[in-house]
Order: structure tokens, then C-alpha cells, then sequence
């Protein structure tokens, strides 16, 4: 029978001011901020201050185990941060500290219950987990806080079974690829590198001055997923760079141009070395997106330019192409992208010269543990969401109102989109560097987005998502007939 080691910490006030690696607000607190306030209650509980001698094993073997499910409550960010005034460290120095601050603004999460609790599933193995849990509750017992220190808890831990775990209340965090919350989990060597830490910062003043304390190393960055949340696609982004490293720019009005050449570059490349277990025709229908008319449910990669945004004065040009595949994919998608990296951009004899003379740009690919502002845009989760290019709609509504709701909502249905959500559509965009859905302007002269041919028929509108009940969705969010080209891509609110 399967058996869970459950470490429960409670917050004796309700709110939390966790920080991730980034200063960024942490919500559920990781496991590895866990793993150090077991460490630290181990140390308090047995009076070790120097060696662990009594948890040393018990510890060894939870870093080893495979990251948890965790069950807590809602937190909701608190608007308005409140101000602190942090004295420097010269009181030895100055007659008045009072001059000596620094301010520090403090953004809290409310809490919606104290309790979060850590689902460790153990293994059938020689270690038993009844003494974990005796020594893990000892530990946990004697755990003081989690984070800061105004963070106050209590501990405790206990051995649960599968059904026990699961009518635990709350809401429920869990590893997956398709997460969107990073959390810093242990690994093998964790135990390790944190007595190291708190040895060099025992020895941090030595004869010779002071000796920075370097930071922990020994972990692993895991992506959770709330279980209630709709999962997003995978996906994975190039920077186009020129020969000599720079970021290369691309106009947005032309970003099928990059889509396509994407597209075909990914196309030769798996047509010469395709994933194995794959059928015949794979790269001409996954890769490619020509449809199978004997496939019922037709399965491709999108090729998505992404106009620069973040900022209302952003210049929008294209310097970041994201490769997104339909979910569960995730293997498929690693296996074009990896050998995507660092290949040159081929002109497409469709469009040609389309870099006037210039050096096309390599595909470098961008590391997702990098914070890049232009990709949140376009990924994190939102409940209101924006078209940065226009959508292009199945069918032409023959000016008639009635008849464009019901293409949207048929745009919506064939690009997956099962949150329940509202809409309302425009010839504009909400965003201001964006072109808008019409072909031409009131001399008949073309604007907007260059389309392929094949779309030049057909109705385009601008649109915006709001998702019932406060659902928040992640991206990307691609809409309409042009959604495997970068047309009818959504991205989130910019800043002002």
C-alpha cells in the first residue's frame, strides 16, 4: 500500500512575505524553505549547532525523494505594500541611527487559511516510514518559522495512507512540466551545501576581514501546477541573434515572414532525422501542419514571432520566436527545439530579401529558468487577455454583426479554448503599437499585417478574453485560422 510522509507547517499570523531565489513573492513556500526550517528545528530540537548527528539520516533521505504534492490555502497578494526602515549597521560608528535607514516596501500575502502541508509519497523501500515520520515530527515540532522571521509557524508530521492524503482540504500544487510556478525543491547534496553555508557563515569574519558568505547552490527549480488550473501548452523560445551576438529585429508587420522560415528550417531538419516511433509522414503533417485527412483530430507546432512588449513605449519589433506544441507534446517539442538551436534562418523564396541585403539571424534558444519580461507577456497566466495581432476568423461575416459572434465563437472552439470566457472584439487592438484587422486603409492602400495568401479572404478582428470566475489561464493564447503563423496571438495588460 502506498504511504505518504505528511509534513504540515502552520502559520500562527495569516499572511506570508516568501521570497523566491528572484525577490519575487513565493506562494505555496517551496520545499526547499521546508528543508531548511527541518534543518534548523533538527539543530534546536537535539541541541546540534555544529553537526547534525540524530536527523542526519532521516534528512539524507527526504532530500532524495521525489518532489511533493502540496495542499494549502489561497494567498492573496496585498496591494499596497507597507514601508519599513532597516538601520544600517553603524551604531558603533554615528551618535544618532536615526539618519542611518534604509527603506525597504513590503508586499504580504493574506492567507486564506494557516496550513500548508508537504505530501512526500514513499517509496517501498529499506528505509522505514514510520521512523521518518518519528524523526521528521520531532523535527517539524521544533521548527520556529519558514522564510522570515515575522513568518512565525508551527510544525508537525505524520504517516498517512492514499486515502488519507487525499481528503485533505484545500487547494493542491503539483509537479508537472506544464507548471507555471517555479519552486525550489532539495536534491542529493542539498543537506550538504546547507552546512556548508551556515560553516562559512560561523568563519565569515576571519584575521583578514570579512569573507562573504556565497549563496546555496545545491537544488533543483521544480514547475508546480494548481490542479485546478487549466494547463497550459508547452512551448519554447529562440532570441534571433546576429553574427555578433546581438539582439536581431524584425518588423512586426512581416513576423510571418519569420514564422515561415522557421517552419521550413524545422521541416528539412526533421525530414533528414525525425524522433523515432513516429509515422511516415510526420514532419509533413506535425511539423509542417498539413492535415491528414485520415486523422480526426488534427495535431501541429505553432511557429509564434513575438512582437517586443512589456512597456507602452516598447519598440515592437520581432527579436523572439517561440515554437508551442499542442499539450502533452512536451518530448516532441524538446526534440525540434534542440535541433532548431543555433541554425541559421534561410530566406523563403516566397518572400524574397526579406533582410535587405543582410546576414539572416542564427536561432538561439532562451534558458526558461530566464525571467524575460517580453515572453511573460505572452505566457503567464491572466484572466483577461489581449490580441496583439489580429485574429483571423473561419469565414467571412458579410459586415453582419450576428454572423461575427459566430465565427468567434467557432474560432474559439477550434483553437481549444474550453474556459467558459467573454469577448469583445474590435478593429483595434487595446495595445497601441499594434496594426489593426483591416487589409486597407480609406485609400485603398494595404496595411496591416502581411497574411498568406490563403487567408487574404477572410474576416479579421481584434479581440479581448475575459474568463468567467476569475479562471486565470496561461499562454501562450493563439486564436483563428492564422494561430499556427503568429496571427491572433493574445499576450497580458502592459505596464504604463
Amino acid at each position: 500500500m502506498t504511504s505518504y510522509l505528511c509534513i504540515t507547517i502552520q502559520f500562527l499570523q495569516p499572511y506570508s512575505h516568501g521570497r523566491d531565489g528572484n525577490g519575487n513573492p513565493e506562494w505555496p513556500p517551496s520545499p526547499l524553505r521546508l528543508m531548511q526550517g527541518l534543518v534548523a528545528g533538527s539543530a534546536g530540537r537535539w541541541n546540534e549547532r555544529i553537526n547534525l548527528n540524530r536527523a542526519i539520516k532521516a534528512l539524507r533521505h527526504l532530500e532524495t525523494l521525489s518532489p511533493p504534492e502540496i495542499i494549502g490555502a489561497e494567498a492573496i497578494p496585498c496591494r499596497i505594500p507597507y514601508r519599513l526602515y532597516v538601520p544600517d549597521n553603524v551604531a558603533d560608528k554615528v551618535t544618532s541611527i536615526s539618519d542611518y535607514r534604509a527603506e525597504k516596501d513590503v508586499r504580504q500575502a493574506h492567507l486564506a487559511d494557516s496550513s500548508v502541508h508537504y505530501l512526500y509519497r514513499l517509496p517501498n523501500g529499506d528505509f522505514d516510514g514510520r521512523e521518518l515520520a518519528a524523526v521528521m515530527r520531532q523535527a517539524a515540532r521544533a521548527m520556529t518559522h519558514v522564510g522570515w522571521g515575522i513568518d512565525m509557524i508551527a510544525g508537525d508530521a505524520s504517516l498517512l495512507t492514499s486515502a488519507q492524503a487525499g481528503e485533505i482540504p484545500g487547494q493542491r500544487w503539483e509537479p508537472s512540466t506544464a507548471g507555471d510556478t517555479p519552486l525550489r525543491v532539495p536534491r542529493t547534496g542539498t543537506l550538504c551545501d546547507l552546512a556548508r553555508k551556515h560553516s562559512d557563515f560561523l568563519n565569515r569574519v576571519t584575521k583578514y576581514g570579512f569573507r562573504p558568505v556565497p549563496p546555496l547552490r545545491e537544488f533543483a527549480i521544480v514547475n508546480y501546477r494548481r490542479r485546478d488550473q487549466p494547463v497550459g501548452r508547452p512551448y519554447r523560445v529562440f532570441q534571433l541573434r546576429d553574427c555578433s551576438g546581438e539582439l536581431f529585429r524584425y518588423p512586426h508587420r512581416k513576423l510571418i515572414h519569420i514564422a515561415g522560415m522557421v517552419r521550413h528550417l524545422a521541416v528539412d531538419l526533421m525530414e533528414k532525422d525525425p524522433p523515432r516511433d513516429v509515422p511516415a509522414e510526420w514532419a509533413k503533417t506535425y511539423v509542417a501542419g498539413h492535415p491528414n485527412a485520415d486523422i480526426e483530430h488534427h495535431r501541429q507546432l505553432s511557429y509564434l514571432p513575438l512582437p517586443s512588449i512589456g512597456h507602452v513605449h516598447a519598440d515592437p519589433g520581432v527579436r523572439r520566436v517561440m515554437l508551442a506544441a499542442p499539450v502533452g507534446d512536451d518530448m516532441l517539442l524538446d526534440y525540434v527545439a534542440r535541433r532548431l538551436a543555433g541554425q541559421v534562418l534561410k530566406p523563403d523564396p516566397e518572400y524574397p530579401d526579406p533582410f535587405v541585403g543582410g546576414e539572416p539571424p542564427m536561432l538561439i534558444p532562451l534558458s526558461q529558468l530566464v525571467r524575460d519580461g517580453v515572453v511573460s507577456a505572452y505566457t503567464k497566466p491572466a484572466n483577461v487577455w489581449h490580441s496583439f495581432t489580429p485574429v483571423i476568423l473561419p469565414g467571412h461575416d458579410d459586415y453582419k454583426p450576428g454572423k461575427t459572434r459566430a465565427l468567434i465563437e467557432r474560432a474559439l472552439r477550434q483553437s481549444g479554448i474550453e474556459q467558459p470566457c467573454e469577448f469583445e472584439y474590435s478593429t483595434f487592438s487595446r495595445f497601441p503599437k499594434s496594426y489593426s484587422a483591416q487589409k486597407y486603409d480609406k485609400h485603398k492602400r494595404p496595411q496591416g499585417y502581411f497574411r498568406p495568401s490563403y487567408l487574404n479572404s477572410q474576416t479579421a478582428v481584434h479581440l479581448t478574453l475575459r474568463f468567467k470566475d476569475n479562471v486565470k489561464v496561461p499562454g501562450p493564447l493563439a486564436i483563428g485560422a492564422g494561430r499556427h503563423c503568429g496571427l491572433g496571438l493574445f499576450a497580458t495588460e502592459q505596464r504604463a
